[in-house]
This record gives C-alpha cells, structure tokens and sequence, in this order.
C-alpha cells in the first residue's frame, strides 16, 4: 500500500471549551478583570489608610474601609477581614476569567451589598464607580452568556 493509497480525512475540530470562549469575548474577559481591579486598588486603599493618608480609590471596597475604621486597635481583625473581602473578589476575577457565569453574579451581587455601604454615609463618588464597575461585570456576564450559547457551550 503506498502513500498515495491512503485516505486523508480531515481533523475533526476541537469543540470550544468555556475558557477559550471568555479568551475570544473581549466585553467578558474584561468584566472579570474589574473583579481584579476591584481586590487591587482595595489593596491600596488599604495600605494608604494604614499608612495614615486621606487619599483613596473611589472603586475601593467599602467594607475594607469599615473593618479598618472598626478595629483600628484590633488590626489582625481588619486586616483578616480585608484578606478575606480581597481573597474574594480575587477569586471571582478568576473563575470568572474560566468562563463561568457564577462568579459575574456571585461578585456582582456582593459588590452591589458593598455599595450600600457608600449610600448609607452619603458618599456618592464611590457609588457612582460602584455602578460603572457594576455596569461594566453584568455587561461581561451577559456577554459570556451569548457566546457561550452561540458556541454551543453548556
């Protein structure tokens, strides 16, 4: 049997996984970054306040804000509870960037509670940011949605 005997058959193509999915959905791989964004800028909230400065992120996490105001005498408390809220958002940023939808409304929901927070002191720069960041994570998650759809991934 020679080379010219045998019959080429196309490669079937690989069926799309749901990263690959979020890696080719600009509008959902950057509603998962504001999570990331979210959790940094916090961060740095969090070291200027510790730090003794005024300045901060208007993104930041107001319960961030509230736990280091809380125990400012108790600084291993705030600063476990900074780590967790951080921890958290961090993590949805990154389920998120796996393409799954859960974490989108998982964060968005907790980021929505967060920016309460902001309303009750009548601070509305930040919750202003709130929902742009808001705006911008449901907007990715509705994004990922169709093109999980359109590519037949469950």
């Amino acid at each position: 049997m020679s080379d010219a005997d045998v019959v080429q058959t196309p490669l079937a193509a690989a069926a799309p996984t749901r990263v690959t999915v979020v890696s080719t959905t600009p509008a959902a791989r950057s509603g998962a970054r504001w999570f990331w964004w979210i959790a940094g800028l916090s961060l740095v909230n969090i070291v200027l306040a510790q730090s003794g400065s005024d300045t901060n992120f208007v993104i930041g996490l107001g319960i961030t804000a509230v736990s280091d105001a809380i125990f400012s005498s108790a600084k291993a408390v705030g600063f476990t509870i900074d780590a967790i809220a951080l921890g958290f958002f961090f993590l949805m940023g990154r389920l998120a960037q796996r393409g799954t939808l859960w974490p989108f409304f998982l964060g968005a929901a907790v980021y929505l509670l967060d920016a309460l927070i902001y309303v009750m002191v009548k601070e509305w720069m930040p919750v202003a940011f709130h929902a742009l960041a808001l705006f911008f994570i449901l907007n990715g998650a509705m994004s990922l949605r169709a093109a999980l759809r359109s590519a037949g991934v469950r």
